[in-house]
């Protein structure tokens, strides 16, 4: 019987009620597990039904299952896609179950192509409209998919707490058959790197025999590939080999090019141990190979940096230079694609139901949404703040306008008030010792509105300055608590010297306006607090790896127009991890901490220095010359050398520095290129005699 015959009676349901296509999910959900294939016919039967019929929400199911055939064979654009699709339509009909499923979706795609951020971004929508609907099933489902996120992000800690408190407050058993195996393979992963191995090995035992067969299925390479980690971490090579072995052929079986990458990129970690490195230079360089067909950039950079390690140890500087050109290429895709989803990472969901209501009552709702366009595009809080006040002129008359920003855990505010088109800054304030509407604004999470603040004022606060009301100071205002999740992260004033200056519809429409100064501000506080970590590394003080990379691209781009010279410093401090070893990570953070602080007192106020990896660090000194970027080189390195970093009173440490350098002056080259230069110089150094300063032009 073909496939068409066999549902055509439940095909014919879907134009009754488009709720029936909960029978073609229920099947899907059946078999997707061990017949991928029949799956897709299915889907594919039913999506072209529905284009043929418009029936939108019908084909946004399928969208859903197909777009998780996609991931399966590693085809993440397209899933990508399908996704997105599948949002726009449950968005339009308000189906917010569906929305859940699509932005679990999207969490998913995001974690597998290394922009973690973007993957929790959508998972906490998903897991937000979940709540709200007391949605269990793809509640748990998005809290153990940001698990995995955590997972392979690295923050395996993060992920543990997760993962307990889905135990804690779900009984997993009594998941369907997918979500059971999902949990237990992140349960046995994460206890494999926080060091539980017997755990590890138990979780991904039930993972295995789960389903009750010995069937492969969708799960049996990446279940294969967490117990032969298992079994690396156990001492059991052989068997370890085995199970990676048996990982790719099932990988291999069902087409899926990411998991079958990610077990060669373990296997080759094996035989690396093992000594058998051409061995492991041959799985890599398939690894990259398939990858790049398919833009899988997050396992591009795991085996490229692999191979460039191997190289750069073993002095093959060209093929190391290749490997550190595709690695940077790779993650430098993955900050683009990151950059380009920047909108949807800002773009904070907030009341639609309450935005509707506004448009059915209120005639100024597209100057609303036009004003809430500018406010939401600004991420600077003082730009901000005069924004939103030139925009609340056009609707009534303000003759005071503020923001107040509150820290909750610091209990206090700054306000920020506009005079004469500036901005005027008071605070911090504190919440204890201050008595305003502002503080009983916070306190209440309601709106004020006052018609006559002479009058009123006892209701909120014990005494205020009376003199000058009606010339001076203002008469009326509205406070509007601006609030993000239920916590209020500031406050909104708007006043006027007359009595009665504002009626319900300003009320209403600062409302609106209060909603989209929340979700600007709250972006503008957090774009704040992340731009300050991209910036600077937290131990050095030094510029972060992305931003010395970033100055550097700057200064060629002035290159190419001035053509001045300018030169770069690769610098790496010599067996620095034998001060790790001996005295452990925080003497040898505090120890890298005073070498640093050395280096700062040595530099130009015109030159960077970026922290490029563990106790490596990227200097770029502009105009200047070869010969004078060595002589600082050299101050540099007879300071580190001649200094004593005490740990104790009693016990100080030695430690000296290797610099490779590079003048940057041909037209035809990249910034990245000139940096590899200076790397490969500064490992020709280490590699002689450490503790010694070597130009390009050298080697």
């Amino acid at each position: 019987m073909s496939v068409n015959s066999m549902y055509e009676s439940q095909l014919d349901r879907l134009l009754e009620d488009e709720k029936n296509i909960s029978y073609f999910c229920d099947i899907i959900k059946s078999k997707i597990i061990n017949d991928t294939q029949e799956c897709k016919q299915i889907i594919d039967l039913v999506v072209r039904f529905c284009e043929e019929h418009d029936l939108d929400e019908s084909k946004a199911w399928m969208y859903y299952y197909l777009a998780w055939h996609n991931i399966d064979i590693s085809m993440f654009s397209y899933a990508l896609e399908l996704f997105n699709d599948i949002k726009d339509i449950f968005e339009k009909r308000d189906n917010k179950l569906g929305l859940c499923y699509a932005y679990n979706g999207l969490s998913l795609v995001y974690c597998k192509s290394g922009m973690y951020e973007l993957s929790n971004e959508m998972g906490l929508r998903g897991i937000t409209i979940a709540r709200e609907i007391q949605a269990q099933q793809i509640l748990v489902t998005m809290l153990v998919n940001i698990s995995i996120t955590n997972i392979y992000s690295q923050s395996y800690e993060a992920a543990k707490e997760i993962l307990d408190y889905v135990e804690l407050n779900y009984d997993y058993k009594e998941f369907d058959l997918i979500n059971r195996i999902v949990f237990l393979k992140a349960k046995a992963e994460v206890e494999l790197y926080i060091g539980d191995t017997l755990k590890a090995s138990e979780y991904i035992k039930n993972a295995l025999e789960l389903d009750g067969t010995n069937d492969e299925n969708i799960f049996t390479s990446e279940i294969y590939k967490i117990s032969g980690m298992i079994s690396v971490k156990n001492g059991e090579i052989q068997k370890a080999e085995n199970e990676f072995i048996h990982s790719c052929k099932s990988a291999k079986n069902y087409k899926n090019t990411y998991d079958y990458c990610e077990v060669l990129i373990q296997l080759s970690k094996l035989k690396f141990a093992l000594g058998q490195a051409s061995s492991a230079v041959e799985y890599l360089n398939e690894v990259i190979e398939s990858a790049t067909q398919l833009n899988l950039n997050r396992i591009i950079k795991n085996a490229s940096i692999l191979l460039y390690e191997y190289y750069k140890e073993n002095h093959k500087h060209e093929l190391a230079l290749i490997n550190l050109e595709i690695y940077m290429n790779a993650d430098n895709d993955i900050h683009n694609n990151n950059n380009m989803k920047l909108v949807a990472k800002l773009n904070v969901d907030h009341s639609e139901k309450e935005l509707k209501l506004y448009k059915l009552l209120y005639d100024k709702t597209e100057i609303l949404y036009s004003i809430g366009e500018k406010i939401i595009s600004n991420l600077d809080i003082n730009d901000m703040v005069l924004s939103i006040n030139a925009e609340i002129n056009k609707l009534m008359k303000s003759d005071f306008f503020g923001i107040a920003t509150y820290d909750a855990a610091k209990k206090e505010f700054v306000m920020r008030t506009v005079a004469d088109g500036k901005i005027d800054l008071k605070g911090p304030i504190s919440f204890e010792k201050s008595s305003a509407f502002t503080i009983h604004c916070i306190k209440t999470k309601k709106t004020i509105v006052l018609d006559n603040i002479v009058k009123e004022y006892k209701r909120y606060v014990n005494s205020i300055n009376l003199e000058d009301r009606g010339t001076k100071l203002p008469m009326s205002g509205i406070y509007i608590p601006l609030i993000i999740n239920d916590e209020v992260i500031g406050v909104m004033v708007v006043q006027s010297l007359k009595e009665k200056a504002y009626d319900s519809n300003d009320v209403n429409s600062l409302k609106v306006i209060g909603n989209y100064a929340a979700i600007a501000l709250k972006n503008a506080m957090e774009y704040k607090r992340v731009e300050q970590i991209a910036i600077y590394d937290s131990l050095t003080g030094f510029l972060t790896k992305r931003e010395i990379i970033r100055e550097g691209n700057n200064i060629r781009e002035e290159f190419s127009k001035t053509q001045k010279s300018f030169c770069i410093l690769m610098l790496d401090l010599d067996d620095f991890k034998y001060i790790n070893d001996k005295y452990g990570h925080v003497i040898g953070d505090n120890v890298m901490k005073m070498v640093t602080q050395n280096i700062s007192k040595l530099i130009r106020s015109s030159d960077y220095i970026g922290r490029y990896g563990g106790d490596e660090f990227l200097m770029i000194c502009p105009n200047i010359t070869k010969r004078n970027a060595l002589s600082m080189a050299e101050r540099i390195r007879k300071v580190i050398e001649d200094s004593k970093y005490f740990i104790d009173e009693n016990t100080a440490v030695n430690t000296t520095i290797s610099i490779g350098l590079y003048e940057f002056t041909k037209d035809d080259l990249s910034f990245i290129e000139a940096v590899n230069f200076a790397d490969l110089t500064l490992y020709r150094a280490k590699n002689k005699s450490k503790n010694k300063i070597m130009c390009f032009n050298n080697i």
